[in-house]
């Protein structure tokens, strides 16, 4: 019991030091994941020595869980309705729907094609058993490596701050870049009582079922909205992607005279997305969010996480290298006892 706790006390130390190195990272997420099981196991063990009935109150505990799992399906499903009602209809607007979906039907289809007995049927339902754990467990270490972003902040003390742009409802700014806008302006006025006066930089280009440029329409509402001054706002009209957000305000920045590194504000669920590509690009860019509205945060969540996923696709296909070959020899030992 003792090597469990030290253990456990192990992964919690090293995940607190390399997160304080860099927020910016997947890996801190798997750390995470790591030190939270550690922790979930030396509990379990606790509780089924040291407790009576121990055990049961264990196996509880794992019966709870599983419930939470149909508890979640159902909840991304009803969400996925809300997104439709209130959003539209759109593929991006569905995800959530679709993955309370696969939730609830994975595990049900898997074992329909097991009990079937017959060797392909095993091996596709050992397939998208194992299928099932991979991208669940990917989106653990997402949740792991994104949340505590979101949470724990780093506040820069900079003369720059980038506005991520989205798209615009009839050519002007939604709730959702508004709050963008406004927690820019407030990291603004934190800089200001510091002694600095940071340019802002609304990011965004014109989308094909646009009017305008979402950077010009964003720097419209700093200025008449929120009563920015005029020579502390350069609208950026150009870009297309979150990466080119970063790469063409960091250019106007830069030929301001300006010193890097930036702060980056967006939505809360896209500030982690945004660090990393600022990462990757050699930015010490920091990312941090505004609010978002409740019912929107799980279909955001799962495009985060999907796009995330795009960057990672040679490590993902490389770690489920393993699971293919164990179906391949299930399958071929299937085959032999017919």
């Amino acid at each position: 019991m003792l090597g469990a706790i030290v253990g456990t006390a192990f992964w919690w130390a090293v995940y607190l030091v390399v997160f304080r190195r860099d927020r910016r990272r997947v890996r801190n997420g798997v750390l995470l994941l790591i030190a939270l099981h550690s922790s979930i196991s030396t509990l379990a063990r606790l509780i089924s020595t040291a407790l009576p009935l121990g055990d049961l109150l264990v196996l509880a505990g794992g019966g709870l869980a599983l419930l939470g799992v149909l508890v979640l399906g159902v909840f991304m499903i009803c969400n996925g309705l809300t997104m439709v009602r209130k959003e539209g209809r759109s593929l991006g607007n569905l995800l959530s729907g679709l993955v309370g979906i696969a939730l609830l039907a994975a595990p049900v289809a898997s074992a329909s094609l097991v009990v079937t007995l017959n060797p392909i049927g095993i091996g596709a339902g050992a397939l998208l058993a194992l299928l099932s754990l991979h991208i669940g467990l990917a989106f653990l270490v997402f949740l792991c490596a994104s949340v505590p972003y979101q949470l724990f902040p780093r506040q820069l003390d900079t003369e720059g701050i980038i506005i991520h742009g989205s798209g615009l409802i009839d050519g002007q700014p939604p709730k959702l870049l508004r709050n963008r806008l406004d927690r820019g302006v407030a990291e603004r006025e934190r800089l200001l009582s510091k002694g600095l006066d940071p340019l802002l930089i609304p990011s965004g280009g014109r989308g094909e079922d646009e009017p305008r440029a979402e950077g010009e329409a964003m720097a419209e509402y700093l200025l008449e909205d929120a009563g920015m001054p005029a020579d502390r706002v350069h609208a950026e009209t150009e870009s297309r992607t979150t990466e080119e957000n970063l790469v063409f305000s960091h250019r106007i920045l830069d030929a301001t005279g300006h010193q890097a590194p930036y702060i980056v504000t967006t939505s809360r669920y896209h500030a982690f997305r945004a660090a990393l590509l600022a990462r990757k690009l050699g930015f010490a860019d920091e990312a941090i969010g505004g609010p978002t509205a409740f019912y929107f945060v799980p279909s955001a969540t799962v495009r985060e996480f999907l796009a995330i996923l795009s960057y990672r696709k040679v490590w993902l296909t490389v770690l489920f290298l393993p699971s293919i070959a164990f179906v391949i020899l299930l399958v071929r030992a299937a085959l032999l006892n017919v």
